[in-house]
């Protein structure tokens, strides 16, 4: 067996573990191991790991659970050392980068808001809002949709317009939450999604960030959908490189 390595917090972390259990074929029980002023989080694994869902979700359950007792260090999925001493020694060498990131999340939570159009509705609030625009769709409409290189100039006006939305609302959302966060980290794309931005937020600014999501949210009415996850451990602020 290998030692799979979910994430590493201080040595006075609780690091309640009793009752997860980790990834592979035979998920095993979690537990940690001392590595000077730190532990690692860890379980027995396979080497030959694959990156199946149940897998995935089960280390995300492991981190949210140390998580909610302090500050963590998440690592990735798939980080697999020979034994547990080649974990104690590569975290053991590395204290002091992995304790400077650990307090720079102390108290600290990642917050992710994935953004959308609802199609219909800002297509609708497009037209509305630009004269233009609606004028020409009318007049197209008129003449039965008009001709093809008409039709295709104007889908492209359409298309910059709902680009342009998009930013708007983008810039709105951020606006009305970032104060509430220390930082934030944008991700990647995602399909659907207009924004895909995570905010590392203080504990006690939690509920102050949910309701500042909530007040836009309701100001962007049936246009926009704002979906908010967390709070999770530090996944986007995590900048210590990650084991070898």
């Amino acid at each position: 067996m290998s030692t799979y390595l979910y994430g590493i917090v201080a040595a006075a972390h609780p690091a309640r573990v009793d009752g997860l259990t980790g990834v592979g074929e035979e998920p095993g029980p979690v537990r940690t191991i001392e590595a000077g002023e730190l532990k690692a989080v860890v379980g027995d694994v396979d080497a030959q790991l694959r990156a199946k869902r149940r897998d995935l979700l089960a280390h995300e359950t492991v981190l949210e659970a140390l998580c909610l007792q302090g500050a963590v260090l998440p690592m990735r999925f798939g980080v697999v050392a020979e034994d547990d001493g080649s974990v104690a020694r590569e975290v053991a060498a590395r204290q002091e980068e992995y304790r400077g990131t650990l307090s720079d999340v102390d108290g600290r939570v990642e917050m992710n808001l994935k953004v959308s159009h609802h199609e219909d509705a800002v297509l609708r609030a497009v037209l509305i809002e630009d004269a233009g625009l609606r004028q020409l769709n009318e007049d197209l409409r008129e003449r039965g949709g008009g001709t093809p290189d008409e039709r295709v100039r104007f889908g492209e006006t359409v298309a910059a317009a709902l680009a342009e939305r998009e930013a708007q609302d983008a810039a709105a959302i951020v606006t009305a939450v970032e104060a509430h966060a220390r930082r934030q980290s944008d991700g990647p794309a995602v399909s659907g999604c207009f924004l895909n931005r995570s905010f590392l937020v203080d504990r006690g600014e939690i509920e102050n960030f949910e309701a500042a999501v909530n007040a836009v949210s309701r100001s962007m009415g049936e246009v926009a959908d704002i979906r908010t996850r967390g709070p999770l451990p530090p996944y986007s602020f995590a900048d210590s490189p990650q084991p070898a």
